[in-house]
């Protein structure tokens, strides 16, 4: 199932949020965010208005009360009222700003017209997911209804807001369950917008894309939980009840690349996963993703991630790693 494929990527990816902060900004003001390397930057209006640039996007976006957005890519932005404002750095308003809780509240501004927004950011520790997140568009910009949020936002930050200033037991794996669900829901509102605009998924080709197509997800959800299978492009056009020509076809256009690679990328995804947070031998991650052999998992390890499993595994922090795009 689509949500089931979901959740096995987020949790491969190890997602997490960051500290979440409130803005309060009063007209006229202006704020830029530099790039966030690793990171998808989110935000929601709950009062007021702006106008928001995105670095690498020509037409500046309007927001209102209730919409949410987010940067997947974390790419560098400017925030403000007016578009002719002059802005400053958001990291120097830390020293004119308070704290409340634990919560980082930002004030700034010139006294007018109030706008208010809370924020964050999601987190990616496996950087080796990168060619998973390549697939989504610099900007996801989910409209509010008639001014407010739509209920499912309106109740997850609640929800996370109350668990993060919470001291009882449990909290900590429950604003986790939280972050995935809300990377999971603002994605799955994208597609379905993009689906009611132009009456099929309009999203970039990527897995994202690709796995949302009714034809395709009983493909997708074989790999994910076989991925130590020798899987053969006509096996999973069957799973699809396609044939084999018609399966490469559309997989390959609406994925962006072929079946087999999309298997590979996956194996390397989940054997990055094990070699870090698992306590298993590099033979016995490469039996668990479909290699015969160390030898042979090693060599396609290295030629897709850029360094051997071993030198992957000792370093903690994935510095040296090149990812695939």
């Amino acid at each position: 199932m689509e949500m089931d494929v979901l959740t096995d990527v987020l949790n491969t990816m190890h997602l997490q949020s960051q500290v979440w902060y409130n803005f309060e900004f009063t007209a006229p003001w202006g704020i830029k965010t530099q790039a966030l390397d690793e990171s998808a930057i989110f935000f929601v209006v709950t009062r007021g208005s702006c106008y928001l640039e995105v670095d690498g996007l020509e037409v500046p976006v309007s927001l209102v009360g209730g919409d949410l957005v987010m940067l997947p890519h974390g790419n560098a932005h400017i925030l403000r009222d007016q578009l002719e404002n002059s802005v400053v750095p958001l990291e120097s308003l830390a020293e004119v700003c308070s704290t409340e809780n634990v919560h980082r509240t930002f004030r700034f501004g010139g006294g007018g017209s109030l706008t208010a927004m809370v924020g964050g950011c999601f987190i990616f520790e496996n950087q080796v997911s990168r060619p998973f997140l390549s697939a989504l568009p610099p900007l996801i910009h989910i409209q509010g209804e008639h001014g407010q949020m739509v209920p499912w936002l309106d109740t997850t930050l609640k929800w996370m807001a109350a668990e993060t200033n919470s001291n009882n037991p449990g909290a900590q794996i429950i604003v986790s369950r939280l972050t995935d669900m809300l990377f999971v829901q603002i994605l799955r509102s994208h597609i379905a917008e993009q689906t009611r605009q132009n009456g099929e998924c309009n999203v970039k080709a990527g897995w994202l894309r690709a796995m949302a197509d009714p034809y395709l997800g009983k493909a997708f959800e074989v790999i994910h939980q076989l991925p130590d299978h020798s899987w053969t492009v006509a096996e999973l056009a069957s799973h699809a009840n396609m044939s084999r020509t018609a399966f490469s076809t559309r997989f390959t256009k609406l994925a962006g690349i072929p079946p087999l690679t999309y298997v590979t990328r996956w194996r390397m995804l989940k054997a990055s996963d094990l070699l870090r947070y698992g306590k298993v031998t590099i033979t016995e991650v490469a039996t668990r993703v479909g290699y015969e052999s160390e030898a042979s998992f090693s060599k396609a390890f290295k030629r897709e991630i850029g360094v051997a499993p071993g030198t992957y595994r000792r370093n903690e922090h994935n510095g040296a790693v090149r990812v695939i795009e």
